[in-house]
């Protein structure tokens, strides 16, 4: 495909409007707030900053991402804490026991994106990447869905960067407790059907009608973090948001799906219909990134203590 036809980011173009001189002038003060920002993060975050949220709820911009998100994740003090360093993982002549199953996915990974296909720097990139974190975390080795997102972090960042970031999700953001164990991920389900159901009442009685649970359509979702549905433009927005406020924000993300698709949802007359259309990795392509972000965060007010509650639930029907 022509150059001209691919996005920044090496994905078929889908929209074709260049910014106008208002909108990059607007943009580029947007930066330079956010310039003057970057050395207070750490302490607006330990403050629980609205100012800090509401700018990222708004977007990181463009130019200034890659400065943001290694503060947000706090890869510095993840250097510090781990017990090697990458470039320790990436000589080391230790065996991985899951090389074959990266390699299959890395051949998976976002095939219509020139970037990433296989024998390019940026392929080879993520199966080193990739090989460093099965190293790193041999309790969980190697988990299939990492892989787009570790492919959508490497059209942003290098593969260092990449790496520790996936080392702050799995670390500081507790994701590893998902990879190591998908069941883990039951309480979340638990949550989001609740939430489903508060939110959402059609569709959670089409659901119901259906037999349909949250791990049948959003198993993927929480896996990937919605990399692997999410067109890059949506898909970094929410991972600003999520680094700092976690986890709601995946329940919010997933909420929004649900409600931009609910004509199609209650229109649908089969279960395998209904799944088909959450899976459907195409729809989102044209779908306006501020207007995502808007349902996301204003339509579904919950709070951190209100999924504890649902957790603390469904860990005492698991004890039953």
């Amino acid at each position: 495909m022509n150059q001209e036809n691919r996005d920044p980011y090496g994905f078929p173009k889908h929209n074709n409007q260049t910014p106008t001189k208002e909108e990059m002038l607007k943009t580029n003060a947007r930066i330079e707030k956010w310039r003057k920002m970057i050395p207070k993060i750490p302490q607006l975050m330990s403050n629980n900053d609205d100012k800090l949220k509401s700018r990222l709820r708004k977007g990181i911009p463009e130019g200034i991402r890659m400065l943001i998100w290694p503060c947000l994740a706090e890869i510095d003090q993840m250097k510090i804490q781990a017990k090697r360093t990458y470039k320790e993982l990436i000589e080391s002549e230790e065996i991985s026991p899951h090389d074959s199953q990266i390699t299959l996915d890395v051949m998976r990974t976002f095939q219509s994106n020139d970037l990433i296909k296989m024998d390019t720097i940026t392929s080879q990139s993520l199966f080193t990447v990739l090989r460093a974190i099965s190293l790193t975390f041999q309790d969980m080795g190697y988990c299939q869905g990492l892989n787009y997102l570790a492919g959508s972090f490497l059209l942003l960042m290098n593969d260092e960067l990449v790496y520790w970031h996936l080392y702050s999700l799995l670390t500081k953001y507790g994701c590893l407790d998902t990879y190591i164990n998908p069941t883990n991920t039951l309480k979340y389900f638990h949550a989001l059907d609740i939430l489903v159901k508060q939110f959402l009442p059609d569709i959670h009685a089409k659901f119901t009608k259906f037999n349909i649970v949250p791990f049948y359509y959003a198993a993927e979702w929480f896996i990937t973090l919605f990399s692997s549905i999410l067109p890059m433009q949506i898909f970094l927005r929410v991972t600003d948001i999520f680094w700092y406020e976690h986890h709601k924000t995946t329940f919010r993300a997933s909420l929004a799906i649900l409600k931009i698709r609910k004509e199609e949802i209650l229109n649908a007359k089969t279960m395998e219909q209904i799944i088909a259309i959450l899976k459907d990795q195409k729809f989102f392509n044209n779908f306006d990134s501020d207007k995502f972000i808007k349902i996301a965060m204003k339509d579904f007010i919950f709070s951190k203590k209100d999924l504890r509650k649902y957790y603390d639930q469904f860990a005492a029907t698991q004890k039953k």
